[in-house]
């Protein structure tokens, strides 16, 4: 009975999915969030070109919901033929859906988009990737992080430090040395990842490899970074460490 009952809420939530109504629409998509199956992506896929953002959202979520439940790349390569010929607002869907899909196929697309894309899409995409726990991804996100546009930027400090996050049981010191500088900037940002920085500075001066950092700390971060060391050691040793880090070119 449940079975014929479930069967029965999906042909309903279809059927609600082309109501005039939008909240007839949002309710389509989120009964098919709880009970949608296979034979309901094409119908979600299309309610992801709605006019109104809640019915897309919805419809973004469910889909990756029925993924979740049953993986199938089918519904994975459904999206991404979707993408290229999508209008903005339906990309944007799309890349939220496969971002909560997380598959590893979806990644290398969204990097081209990121790389090629304003800044409407890149925060879409950036939000998106930090479904991928993976380190790799921080050089792309260091680079877009360079944008004047502030919710870009945001996003980009935002996802790297849910990756590092992420990262941090299963690495070292030295395979996130490379990225110290980034660190340094979404903690004073975000107030994050502070106490990765002070693992950063028991390090000795032979583990630091000055070529990672081809600039310095400007006073500003430096300034961030001695009065973290203040609040919590006082050990002269970690103050050398943090001037070999800021400054390399000096020491």
């Amino acid at each position: 009975m449940a079975f014929i009952r479930r069967a029965f809420q999906r042909g309903i939530a279809k059927r609600r999915l082309v109501s005039e109504k939008e909240i007839d629409r949002v309710k389509g998509a989120l009964t098919l969030l709880e009970v949608g199956k296979q034979d309901s992506i094409e119908r979600l896929i299309d309610g992801l070109d709605d006019p109104s953002w809640n019915v897309r959202n919805a419809c973004a979520m469910a889909i990756a919901r029925v993924y979740e439940k049953k993986p199938n790349k089918q519904i994975v390569q459904m999206l991404h033929e979707e993408l290229p010929e999508a209008a903005l607002a339906m990309k944007l869907a799309v890349i939220e859906s496969l971002g909560k899909i997380g598959h590893n196929d979806t990644m290398p697309i969204l990097l081209d988009i990121l790389k090629k894309s304003k800044a409407d899409l890149q925060y879409a995409v950036i939000m998106a990737l930090s479904s991928w726990a993976n380190l790799s991804l921080l050089s792309s996100l260091i680079e877009v992080g360079k944008s004047k546009d502030y919710l870009t930027r945001r996003a980009a400090l935002m996802t790297s430090y849910s990756i590092i996050a992420d990262a941090i049981p299963k690495t070292t010191i030295k395979e996130l040395m490379k990225f110290f500088h980034w660190i340094v900037q979404i903690y004073v940002e975000t107030g994050y990842l502070g106490p990765l920085l002070i693992r950063f500075l028991e390090v000795t001066k032979e583990e630091i490899d000055k070529k990672l950092f081809p600039v310095a700390l400007n006073e500003y971060e430096f300034n961030y970074l001695n009065e973290l060391l203040d609040d919590v050691d006082f050990d002269p040793k970690k103050y050398e460490i943090l001037h070999e880090l800021a400054y390399p070119l000096l020491f």
